[in-house]
């Protein structure tokens, strides 16, 4: 990409700006990563802004967040700039909410960060952000139940069997199992998808139906996966050492006993296919509304937040897997093993479809995974009727 006169000239006048109202940015942060972002806005407030607005952080709830944005921004009210996750980009930006910034952008600038991480935040031909973290699940293990983590689906079955007494409530892996999201990881394992190259709808494949029932086998009566799942009791059961293995994302770091020696690392190979199970990739950036008033200087700002330097400080504070390839040179970053785990799992994730599209795949899937995985309905069946649901 190459950087027109027009851009050199808006920076310069945004320079001359020193008086200029604060640049107002949205955040659903909470606990250490809200800590760590204001760390990063009082260094911009402090002196890396130099002659441009300082900036004004304003904490949104996280479920009312996107409906705030959407209906705030075309009215000229709202932020200038927003962090927010990847899946919204294409609603968004067919809303004209989301400014394209490829106009800002150069080659180097964007090789600064992982290229999937980057690309998840693109839709059409433009570019609507630039990635601060990256978030996918993979394996939590007890070390004390789980010597040696599995390297495969066959692996991963032995192991949790061998740790499975459902009678005294001991499960060899707890995830929530009848979401999409965590599905995901076994739907791309055995090469399935959603959507295909031509953005066809594909969740009726031969793959995804034997993703299904690999889902079933692990949670059906007899399996590894206890009957009931969701996201608090995987972290309870995992916690309480009464699950040898977990599935979830970097927002379980948090939440972790100190009393579980826990291992980190990517999802096991499935065993059927060869391929890596690869999880939905998440992806959040920092975007610029399309009514923001100094959309150059908001630029500088969104480059100083997710620079280098300041990813540092997000991954040392927060534990964020984040997105500046250059951070993950810093021995700090680079020396802590459960940040490392997800860093890996990067290279075997497939970014969550940020299209409108997508938003009406959830529920029919959740619905067909449900009836599969608790119900026993056939695969085939459930993934016709979520099929044609969509």
């Amino acid at each position: 990409m190459k950087r027109g006169v027009a851009i050199a000239i808006a920076l310069t006048l945004a320079a001359g700006v020193a008086e200029a109202k604060p640049l107002v940015m949205w955040h659903a942060y909470r606990a250490k990563e809200r800590t760590a972002l204001e760390r990063t806005v009082q260094a911009w407030n402090d002196g890396g802004r130099g002659a441009h607005p300082p900036i004004k952080l304003l904490a949104v709830p996280y479920d009312a967040f996107a409906d705030k944005i959407s209906a705030a921004i075309p009215r000229g009210h709202g932020p200038d700039l927003f962090i927010f996750a990847h899946d919204r980009v294409g609603d968004w930006a067919e809303s004209k909410i989301v400014e394209p910034i490829e106009f800002f952008m150069t080659e180097a600038h964007a090789d600064r960060f992982f290229r999937k991480a980057l690309g998840a935040l693109a839709y059409g031909d433009s570019l609507y952000g630039l990635p601060l973290a990256f978030k996918s699940t993979a394996l939590f293990y007890n070390k004390k139940l789980v010597p040696q983590p599995p390297r495969t689906t066959e692996a991963l079955w032995r192991i949790g069997r061998a740790n499975t007494d459902a009678s005294r409530g001991r499960f060899g892996l707890v995830y929530d199992n009848k979401r999409l999201y965590f599905h995901a990881a076994w739907l791309h394992g055995f090469g399935g998808t959603i959507f295909d190259d031509k953005g066809r709808l594909r969740v009726g494949s031969a793959a995804a139906r034997s993703a299904l029932a690999f889902a079933r086998k692990l949670g059906k009566h007899g399996g590894i996966v206890p009957p009931e799942s969701s996201a608090n009791l995987t972290t309870t059961l995992f916690n309480s050492g009464r699950a040898a293995m977990a599935i979830s994302g970097p927002w379980m770091l948090g939440e972790l006993s100190p009393k579980i020696d826990v291992g980190i690392v990517p999802l096991p190979v499935v065993s059927k296919s060869g391929k890596h199970a690869a999880p939905f990739l998440g992806v959040e950036g920092i975007m610029m509304s399309a009514r923001s008033r100094n959309k150059a200087a908001a630029f500088v700002a969104m480059r100083f937040l997710a620079s280098a330097k300041m990813a540092v400080l997000r991954a040392r504070l927060a534990r964020q897997p984040v997105a500046a390839k250059a951070a993950w040179q810093d021995s700090r970053v680079a020396s802590d093993p459960l940040l490392r785990a997800f860093r890996k799992q990067l290279d075997h994730s497939v970014a969550t479809p940020g299209t409108p599209d997508m938003r009406v795949v959830w529920s029919p899937y959740d619905t067909a995974l449900s009836k599969v995985v608790a119900a026993g309905l056939a695969p085939e069946k459930a993934v016709a009727e979520a099929e044609a649901e969509i």
